[in-house]
Parts: structure tokens; C-alpha cells; sequence
């Protein structure tokens, strides 16, 4: 019999910490989806903070000394040799899908998402 409640006292408990689980991955998920639709900078000087292009659209143009660009939105964005997203036959635009990032080169000169 002992047994028997202490298993109906531990699956009472998985039940609640379950929900309370379930109820607070519910509430947290559009914060999580707002924070991810976004384009980071990594400049290479240290003391340059990193630079952030949250709920991108449109052209940006890339901050002078961009080293890494993360694609941390839910959409391919492109990445352009010069600073008005436009390109050449020679130099076309770049993919970069969600989730990925690429070391930038003083060929790209901004983005378009």
C-alpha cells in the first residue's frame, strides 16, 4: 500500500512539474522568436560592440571593419559586394540561410533580407 502512494505522489508531481513545464515553454516561445529574427556584426576591433539589425527589410549596409555576419533570422538573407545591395555579373549576391554565418571579406559591403 505504501508503495502504491508513493508512486501516485510521484506521478502527481511529474504531472505538475509537467504542465508547469509545458505552461512556461508556451510563454516563452515569442520572446524566443523575436530575439531570433535578427542579423548580427562581429567587427574586428574588440571595442566595437557587436552590431545588431533586429527584424531586418530591406538593404543595410555593412559597418566598416565587419569581420563575421550571423544570420539569425528565420529567412535567407543575401550578402553583396557593395554597399547599395546591388549585384554583378561578375560579383552576384550571396545566400546565407538561416542559422548560418560567414566571415565577411572586404568583398561584401552589405546585406538584404
Amino acid at each position: 500500500m505504501r508503495i502504491l502512494r508513493t508512486a501516485a505522489v510521484l506521478l502527481a508531481s511529474g504531472a505538475l512539474l509537467a504542465g508547469t513545464a509545458g505552461g512556461t515553454a508556451v510563454a516563452q516561445a515569442p520572446a524566443a522568436q523575436e530575439q531570433n529574427d535578427q542579423v548580427l556584426v562581429f567587427i574586428l576591433d574588440k571595442a566595437v560592440p557587436v552590431k545588431k539589425f533586429k527584424n531586418p527589410e530591406g538593404c543595410y549596409e555593412l559597418p566598416v571593419g565587419t569581420h563575421v555576419v550571423i544570420n539569425d533570422t528565420p529567412r535567407e538573407i543575401t550578402l553583396y559586394a557593395t554597399p547599395g545591395c546591388d549585384g554583378t555579373p561578375v560579383v552576384p549576391g550571396v545566400p546565407l540561410e538561416p542559422g548560418r554565418g560567414a566571415h565577411d571579406s572586404p568583398a561584401f559591403g552589405s546585406f538584404k533580407a
